[in-house]
């Protein structure tokens, strides 16, 4: 496994300056409201996916719901092939 310098030193070189990042720590795994970064030490995760993830890492009911779609199909594009859960949701905002 490599180090948080060493993952930095990768991602300098590999992705674009456009895409920025705030810390020199690179995750490894995270659960509910902390993350682990790839040298084992343990974050709290103030940002959870920029404010999306209010259900914290890993939450079991999103990982059920992921499986049994899943299970369906990953994806497919709207655009070509539709979908219930796609129109069901669309349904659902527009009420």
């Amino acid at each position: 496994m490599s180090t948080n310098a060493e993952l930095l030193a990768r991602r300098n070189a590999a992705v674009i300056r456009g895409v920025g990042h705030i810390t020199p720590l690179s995750a490894a795994k995270a659960k509910n409201a902390e993350v682990w970064d790839v040298e084992g030490k343990r974050y709290v995760d103030f940002a959870g996916g920029i404010g999306v993830l209010n259900t914290g890492h890993r939450h079991p009911k999103v990982i059920a719901a992921v499986e049994a779609q899943l299970q369906k199909f990953s994806h497919t594009a709207f655009q070509i092939v539709p979908y219930h859960s796609y129109i069901e949701l669309a349904e659902r905002i527009n009420g």
